[in-house]
């Protein structure tokens, strides 16, 4: 089924409509990315174990990546279809931004941190500049979940396949973590797929690729709609269903479906799926009627340019270490530090755009 270009508010609503939604959300989810951001890199153990470290933890711990790449997975199947090949291509030059911005945000400026005393090695704790630059983070995740949702869609286009593979991936993938061959460049790679935050592996494939193949889900069946409303009124209740279900099973072992490295068990994932689809619907609720909305328009701007504010978001904090040290600030201060690092990556993706706009002016 399509959507009418001006449907009546019985008929659902628009292409554009549904995607400001979208917009909305991981504009939200972006902010709640910089909280965390900042008060990891600049937070005092005061300001960790404050109401704010602690509400941000609570809010945003595992949240918003997750529902960040459910929504990737989403726009697979949602958007027009394009050639396998432009996705490939695509998901490789993610993979490569990763290391290119862990070269930027994490590697130089640690070097000159502690090249010039402004920072210790012990505040650091096991962290260094190379550490840093091979930190497996959410664009070299993206780049390979990206590549693999596109091959799995494209070999396997009916979604009964997407829902069996994510359910392989969330309940097999613990048996092949920590696998390794004891040499050092294979296990490197493998961390890539197995790894866990110690080895510096923040978000393996397995079990995260379980998120974006469900979205694939979500995409699909919402671009066959015919009524948005319904249709997240829908996803609503079958989000708390599934949130019922990962809950109980998540009771039954906190400590392996909560693991602390990153690697989320079965009952984690199946309940963050749950809330992803709770939060979409709180998402088009806020939206609906908004357009006009500055702060659902400044929101949808910055969730439409949402990997441009990824990247200088993480160049403001990474540099930043060089102004205010590592896991130094209180409680105000890094309250303080959080409002400036929104407002100077809003900052920076306008300039952004500006100069973008201008070269492809000149190419023209």
């Amino acid at each position: 089924m399509t959507i009418s270009a001006s449907p009546s508010p019985q008929q659902g609503a628009s292409l554009n409509h549904r995607l400001h939604t979208f917009d909305f959300a991981r504009g939200i989810l972006i902010v709640l990315m910089v909280l965390v951001h900042v008060l990891d890199f600049y937070g005092s153990t005061e300001t960790h174990e404050s109401f704010i470290g602690s509400s941000i933890n609570l809010l945003a711990s595992w949240q918003v990546a997750a529902w960040f790449v459910f929504i990737m997975g989403m726009f697979i199947t949602y958007t027009p279809h394009q050639p396998l090949a432009a996705g490939l291509k695509r998901a490789f030059g993610l993979f490569a931004l990763g290391y290119l911005l862990n070269l930027t945000r994490g590697t130089i400026p640690m070097w000159l941190s502690l090249k010039n005393g402004l920072v210790t090695q012990a505040q650091l704790g096991s962290y260094t500049p190379t550490t840093e630059f091979f930190i497996v983070d959410i664009l070299q995740f993206a780049g390979i979940a990206l590549a693999c949702c596109l091959l799995v869609k494209h070999f396997f286009p009916h979604p009964k396949y997407w829902f069996l593979s994510a359910f392989l991936v969330t309940f097999a993938s613990p048996f092949i973590w920590d696998v390794s061959t004891g040499w050092g460049y294979i296990d490197g790679v493998l961390k890539l797929f197995n790894g866990n935050k110690y080895q510096g592996a923040m978000f393996p494939l397995f079990p995260w690729l379980a998120y974006p193949l469900v979205g694939m889900i979500f995409g699909y069946r919402l671009r066959r709609s015919s009524n948005i409303y319904d249709f997240f009124q829908k996803s609503f209740w079958i989000g708390i269903a599934i949130i019922a279900v990962g809950l109980p099973i998540t009771i039954t072992d906190t400590d392996y479906h909560m693991a602390s490295n990153m690697r989320p068990g079965p009952g984690m994932i199946i309940s963050l799926t749950g809330g992803a689809l709770v939060f979409l619907w709180i998402c088009q609720r806020l939206t609906q009627g908004q357009s006009a909305n500055r702060f659902v328009s400044l929101l949808c701007f910055w969730g439409r340019n949402v990997t441009t504010y990824y990247v200088i978001q993480w160049l403001l904090v990474g540099w930043g270490l060089m102004l205010v040290g590592a896991q130094q600030l209180p409680p105000f201060a890094a309250m303080s530090a959080m409002i400036a690092v929104m407002a100077l990556s809003h900052i920076g993706v306008v300039i952004w755009l500006k100069v973008h706009n201008i070269r492809a002016m000149k190419l023209a």
